[in-house]
């Protein structure tokens, strides 16, 4: 569960509780039933496992199919590259500590790898919303009618539509005016500094941030904010 939770940190994505458990739970029970497989169920197990958990735990987003193809493809590629690299550090160690890799100490070892690399995760997060611009020009595209907006690019938000997957940005009441939005589509929980909240959502047929087109869905704060007038999610820059 250690390495779901580095990749979604990596990929700035909400860490799902629920489903990374559940992801955990299949994985812990195909490592202790390896062993028992014959030959080929082994090579499927291997091929698999990886992509499967990272479709329980994470998901995709994207404007359309191949836009998912390509989010959860890079999930899972980090997934698998976080997963070496956890075993790499377990390896390195038990060398340098001339510790038999095949003893109950290589569980202390796995713990060491796993705080490392949740520590790098979270520094590699940290330095990509760092490394963004506070805000930038969107245009958002509801039933027909474009509108550019001048965006946050707010590394907190990390709303995902449980149904669909689709990232969920946060839009003034200026900008819901301006795109003639009258009749919301839902409701969506957040927590804020007042406590949980519910908004009422639309879906937004296009957004583009950056020279790049997704597909979200939109909450309606109904207030005025500072200086822009749409809230990005963190996966979108």
């Amino acid at each position: 569960m250690a390495l779901l939770y580095a990749t979604a940190s990596v990929r700035r994505r909400k860490f799902r509780r629920g489903r990374s458990i559940f992801a955990a739970v299949i994985g812990t029970a195909c490592a202790t039933a390896y062993m028992l497989l014959p030959e080929w169920t082994k090579i499927v197990m291997t091929v698999l496992l990886a992509p499967a958990l990272c479709a329980i735990a994470i998901g995709a987003s994207g404007k359309d199919a191949l836009h998912k193809f390509g989010d959860f493809l890079g999930s899972t590629l980090l997934f698998v590259l976080l997963t070496y690299f956890a075993g790499g550090i377990v390896y390195g160690i038990s060398i340098a500590l001339n510790v038999d890799i095949r003893s109950y100490a290589v569980i202390g070892l796995l713990s060491i790898a796993v705080i490392a690399l949740i520590l790098c995760a979270k520094l590699i997060a940290g330095k990509r919303s760092k490394s963004a611009d506070t805000t930038c020009k969107t245009t958002v595209n509801i039933n027909g009618r474009t509108v550019s907006a001048e965006a946050l690019c707010d590394s907190g938000n990390l709303l995902v539509d449980d149904v669909s997957g689709l990232p969920v940005v946060i839009l003034s009441k200026e900008l819901e005016e301006e795109l003639g939005i009258r009749c919301p589509n839902g409701f969506v929980s957040v927590n804020t500094v007042s406590g949980e909240d519910s908004l009422p959502v639309v879906d937004i047929d296009e957004i583009c941030v950056n020279g790049r087109a997704f597909r979200a869905l939109g909450a309606l704060s109904r207030k005025s904010f500072a200086s822009f007038d749409l809230i990005l999610q963190s996966s979108m820059f």
